[in-house]
């Protein structure tokens, strides 16, 4: 049977790609829903955790968070998530981007948020299932790289869905039957557990919060800048603890459902960012020979983020900019991110 492939789903176009033009999630999209058999969908988010699951216990400035996690469906990213806990990695990162209501990513290595690591230093591949979905409190991975994740992730909030969020999901239908792809059974938990549906089969659901949604909606409805999105106020990551789950042990809480980003909000929001957007580009300069250190602060004060890579050049000396990409001259959008080639210093014979 020949299924149409499904991308973003609509009903989160406001949330992600409207807010494109700013936001850590304008990555190209490499969405796997298209593969998904929904007839065999079992949503384990909405089952209770079973004897001896995988529990993260992530104490916050804002309280404790517990979540569950789903070893059988994402082990690369849980065994890199699992690692960077043992190692005390997460200890004092910081939220450094959070979309008021709709997520909050951590996890970085440096604190722009452009990096992240993992064991073998190569991204890890998306995990996605027809069992896990973007519920509200559902853990997420993330990098810059679209399709693969790192030590980086994100709680996902919610959206409001509207009556005509429900009818476009439901028109979603098989070409040679016309038969409805999106059961309705997923679209009423969609609506029911809160989500945020555009980042479905385009991010590895790895978790999901059993209990501490006051402390996670604490997070998430923290204000941040409108171009960055780095939260007015530093929100840390204190400690996370590995656990597993028993009968009484831990206290399962419904999601808070009710508390998500209105039509309105997400409405004025998406005003506010295309004016922004209308004149935000800046002009890169040659930053060739000056250090690295200097050129990173320049360009975050213009809001433009970086990927470093360091190589060999006989005629830069070591840790100073070779060049750019884009080069140097080009116009940028803020908040996009560049390419900065540093030198290693000469090749040794």
């Amino acid at each position: 049977m020949k299924k149409r492939i499904l991308s973003v789903t609509a009903l989160a176009t406001a949330a992600v790609m409207t807010f494109s033009g700013c936001s850590f999630f304008q990555q190209e999209n490499t969405n796997a829903m298209g593969s998904y058999d929904f007839e065999a969908m079992k949503l384990v988010q909405l089952e209770k955790p079973v004897e001896g699951q995988d529990v993260a216990i992530i104490d916050t400035d804002c309280g404790t968070i517990t979540a569950v996690l789903y070893t059988e469906y994402a082990p690369k990213t849980i065994e890199n998530f699992k690692n960077r806990v043992k190692e005390g990695f997460y200890e004092g990162k910081s939220f450094f981007a959070i979309e008021t209501g709709i997520y909050a990513i951590t996890g970085a290595s440096n604190e722009e948020g452009t990096e992240g690591i993992t064991d073998d230093g190569n991204y890890i591949k998306n995990e996605c299932s027809v069992d896990l979905w973007p519920f509200k409190g559902a853990l997420m991975g993330y990098s810059g790289k679209a399709g693969y994740s790192d030590s980086r992730f994100f709680f996902s909030g919610a959206l409001e869905i509207t009556q005509e969020n429900i009818n476009e999901l439901k028109g979603y239908t098989h070409e040679e039957t016309s038969k409805q792809v999106i059961p309705d059974e997923l679209i009423n938990a969609f609506t029911t557990q809160g989500s945020v549906p555009g980042f479905a089969a385009s991010y590895t659901v790895f978790g999901q919060v059993i209990n501490g949604f006051d402390a996670l909606d604490e997070i998430l409805w923290t204000a941040s800048d409108i171009n960055n999105k780095k939260p007015v106020k530093d929100i840390k990551i204190k400690k996370i603890t590995l656990d597993t789950y028993s009968e009484g042990k831990f206290t399962l809480e419904e999601p808070t459902a009710d508390k998500f980003l209105t039509k309105e909000e997400i409405d004025k929001l998406e005003e506010q960012l295309n004016s922004n957007n209308s004149s935000a580009k800046v002009k890169l300069e040659d930053y060739k020979g000056q250090k690295l250190d200097d050129v990173k602060k320049k360009l975050d004060e213009l809001g433009i983020k970086t990927e470093v890579y360091k190589i060999n050049d006989d005629n830069v000396a070591a840790d100073c900019v070779i060049r750019t990409e884009p080069a140097a001259g080009s116009e940028v959008q803020k908040n996009s991110t560049i390419k900065v080639y540093v030198s290693l210093g000469a090749k040794t014979q």
